[in-house]
């Protein structure tokens, strides 16, 4: 069996095996994007480099197999470098808030989408921090999207309504002070925004009867027009965990941006294109699974996307193996609609 040393640390695996097999034998974490367990290597992301003793470039680990007395560095400057950019080009063409703009604008780093989702969903919501709604001047609501389309949304009042609603109940999770990793789609164009509408309640903005505060009735009419800006898939997508352990800035190669787009399936299942970076693992998933359609990839070089053949809905197109997709899928292009990031 071939004997290696990765990061100075002497492993032996299989023949046969990858660097990255070896490294997860010694517990490395060496970073994959397009790569899932059991399917051939795909080698698309290249956020998996590393150094190998006797190689003039950088190869992928995923793809790269052993060879006995191979020496491997994981982690040196050049590695980390060759990842980052990597990650870079990747969020030049990527579509999508992790954190969306409310919650980035408020001053008490208040996860602004949950506690509207809660409200929306007539769960009993703990104050917390939304005591300080009440002498906030708002500038969650001067980002929110929803304005485009009508007005947006009254979320000053909505925390207020939660801080006097007393008693135990969910409490509304506040961010860390620290700056999160986010990506911003910026400013949205008013024929985005019925893409973004989708699922939204068409109701104008709900102004309280009395005058001064929500009954729980408007409070969860209002919540319900909310437009779900940051991502379903925030704590759980690979590309801002390493962007962010990496260093990765989003604005490093900036380029036009795609337009925003969502396709929805009956299994509560939500594809935003604009997050796809073309990892290929749901065209595989789809092919294994032998979906009469599946999805497959579209177009060339920079244009390339992955769609439903021939123009098909995503229902069509995902009729056995949604749910597998979703749970592989590294960015959250596929993500389950309902999926509120509680946890």
């Amino acid at each position: 069996m071939p004997k290696l040393t990765i990061d100075d640390t002497p492993v032996q695996v299989e023949p046969g095996a990858t660097i990255l097999d070896a490294a997860r034998k010694l517990g490395i974490g060496i970073p994959t994007l397009c790569f899932l367990e059991g399917h051939p290597p795909q080698t698309s992301c290249m956020v998996c480099l590393v150094k190998v003793d006797g190689d003039d470039k950088l190869l992928p680990a995923c793809a790269t197999r052993v060879r006995d007395g191979m020496r491997v560095e994981s982690e040196c400057d050049e590695v980390r470098h060759a990842r980052r950019t990597a990650l870079e080009l990747l969020l030049s063409d990527h579509l999508g808030d992790c954190i969306a703009p409310c919650q980035a604008a408020c001053p008490a780093h208040i996860d602004i989408p949950l506690m509207i989702r809660q409200i929306a969903a007539g769960r009993r919501i703990a104050a917390g921090t939304t005591d300080r709604c009440r002498t906030c001047h708002a500038p969650c609501e001067k980002v929110c999207r929803r304005a485009v389309k009508d007005a947006a949304v009254s979320i000053r009042l909505l925390g207020c309504w939660v801080a006097g609603a007393s008693g135990p109940g969910t409490q509304v999770p506040a961010a860390t002070p620290e700056k999160q990793f986010s990506v911003h789609i910026g400013r949205v164009d008013p024929a985005e925004i019925g893409d973004f509408m989708a699922g939204a309640s068409e109701e104008n903005r709900v102004r309280p009867a009395n005058g001064a505060s929500f009954t729980e009735d408007e409070a969860r009419r209002e919540a319900l027009r909310c437009l779900h800006c940051d991502c379903r898939r925030q704590t759980d997508c690979k590309l801002r965990k390493y962007a962010a352990i990496y260093g990765a800035s989003p604005a490093k190669y900036k380029g036009e941006r795609r337009r925003f787009l969502q396709a929805f399936h009956p299994e509560n299942v939500i594809y935003e294109p604009g997050k796809c970076i073309a990892c290929g693992l749901c065209v595989q998933i789809t092919q294994e699974a032998a979906e009469p359609l599946g999805l497959t990839f579209i177009g060339r070089g920079f244009n390339v996307k992955v769609a439903v053949p021939f123009d098909r809905s995503l229902e069509e197109g995902l009729r056995r193996a949604a749910a597998e997709c979703v749970a592989a899928c590294p960015t959250g292009a596929l993500a389950f609609k309902d999926d509120t990031q509680e946890t």
